[in-house]
C-alpha cells in the first residue's frame, strides 16, 4: 500500500533531511571534500555524488518494493511503525540535531530520531553502534600500525598533484567515495525516511531523490561546516593518500555492518572509532595529545548521546497515541 504524504511527514522529512546533511554527511565526504578542494571542480564532485544518490536509493526502493531504506526501519529485527498521525512533536529531534551541530558536536541522528519514534529500539541501536565503534577502532589501529610505515616509505613522504602517483590516488580516492557513500546512503537514509510511509510512489521517491540531492549540491558548495573542524585535527586526514585509506576502510566497516544486521547505527560512532584507532596507530608516543585529543571526541559524542536519549525520552508523553 502507497500512502499519501501529509504536511507533518513533508515537513519532518525535509527538517531531516538537512539534519542529517549537515552532521552525518560531513563526517562521511568530509575527507572528499577537503582532499579535492583544489583538485576537481565543485560542479563535477556534485554531479559524482549526486549519481551515486540517485542510484542507490533508486535501487533500494526498486528491491524493497517502494521502501528506500533498504529494509532498516521494516525489517522483523528493526521494525519502526510510522506513527498514525505523525504528530508535530516529532519535529524536535532534527531542530535538535541542527542546533548539536551548530556547537560542533558529532551527535548520532539515529539515536535522537529513531529512538524518538521508537525508544524500544533504543538497546538494539546501541548495541549495533558499540560494535560497530569497536570494529572500525580495531581496524584503524591495525591498519594503520601495520601499513602506515610501509605506505610512506612506498610513496617516499611525496603527494605530487601532476605525478602518476597522485593520479592514481585521486582515482582510487573517488572510488573509496564511491564505496563509502553508497555504504552510508544505506545506513542513515532510515533517519530521514522514518517520516514518511515505508512504501512510497515513483514519484514521491523522484521528488524525495531530488531533494537529497539539492542538499549534497549545497554541502559541496559551502565546503563543509562546523563538524570538519573534527577531521582537520587529525593528522593528515586531509592528505590525498591519508584520505582515501580513510573513506576506504570507513566503507568496509560499514559494508560488513549492512551484511550481518538490518539494525540501524551510528555512523557517528563508526566514524570516530576509525579515527580513534588511527590517531592510535600514529601517535603511540604522544599519550598526552592524545589522550586528549581521543577524549575532546567522545566527550562531545557522549553529550550527544546522552542529549538524543534524554530527548527520546522527554518527548513519549506527547507522542500520538496511535503509534503502532
Amino acid at each position: 500500500m502507497v500512502w499519501e504524504i501529509s504536511l507533518s511527514m513533508g515537513t519532518g522529512f525535509v527538517l531531516a533531511a538537512w539534519a542529517v546533511i549537515g552532521n552525518d554527511a560531513l563526517q562521511t565526504v568530509g575527507t572528499y571534500l577537503a582532499s579535492n578542494q583544489d583538485r576537481t571542480p565543485k560542479v563535477v564532485q556534485m554531479l559524482f555524488l549526486c549519481s551515486i544518490t540517485t542510484g542507490v536509493m533508486l535501487t533500494g526502493w526498486w528491491l524493497n518494493h517502494g521502501d528506500p531504506t533498504w529494509g532498516r526501519l521494516s525489517a522483523p529485527t528493526s521494525l519502526i511503525p510510522l506513527p498514525t498521525p505523525l504528530g508535530w512533536v516529532f519535529m524536535i529531534p532534527p531542530l535538535a540535531v541542527l542546533a548539536l551541530t551548530r556547537w560542533g558536536a558529532p551527535v548520532s541522528t539515529s539515536f535522537l530520531v529513531l529512538s524518538s519514534f521508537h525508544p524500544a529500539n533504543t538497546k538494539a541501536l546501541l548495541a549495533s553502534s558499540a560494535t560497530g565503534y569497536g570494529l572500525a577502532f580495531s581496524l584503524g589501529l591495525v591498519s594503520y600500525g601495520l601499513g602506515t610505515r610501509w605506505l610512506n616509505h612506498w610513496r617516499g613522504g611525496q603527494d605530487s598533484h601532476g605525478s602518476s602517483e597522485g593520479r592514481g590516488w585521486l582515482i582510487l580516492q573517488w572510488m573509496a567515495t564511491a564505496l563509502l557513500w553508497s555504504q552510508w546512503l544505506i545506513q542513515d537514509m532510515a533517519n530521514i525516511f522514518v517520516y514518511l510511509p515505508r512504501q512510497l510512489s515513483a514519484g514521491a521517491m523522484a521528488s524525495c531523490t531530488a531533494l537529497l540531492c539539492l542538499g549534497v549540491c549545497l554541502l559541496v558548495a559551502s565546503g563543509g561546516g562546523p563538524m570538519q573542524a573534527i577531521l582537520r585535527s587529525k593528522r593528515s586526514s586531509t592528505d590525498l593518500v591519508s584520505a582515501t585509506v580513510i573513506d576506504m576502510l570507513f566503507g568496509l566497516c560499514l559494508l560488513v555492518k549492512a551484511v550481518i544486521s538490518t539494525v540501524p547505527l551510528s555512523t557517528t560512532w563508526v566514524f570516530l572509532g576509525l579515527l580513534g584507532g588511527r590517531e592510535l596507530a600514529l601517535r603511540p608516543s604522544e599519550p598526552g595529545s592524545l589522550i586528549q585529543t581521543l577524549g575532546a571526541d567522545v566527550g562531545k559524542a557522549m553529550v550527544g548521546v546522552i542529549v538524543s536519549l534524554l530527548i527520546a525520552q522527554l518527548l513519549q508523553p506527547w507522542v500520538p497515541s496511535g503509534v503502532g
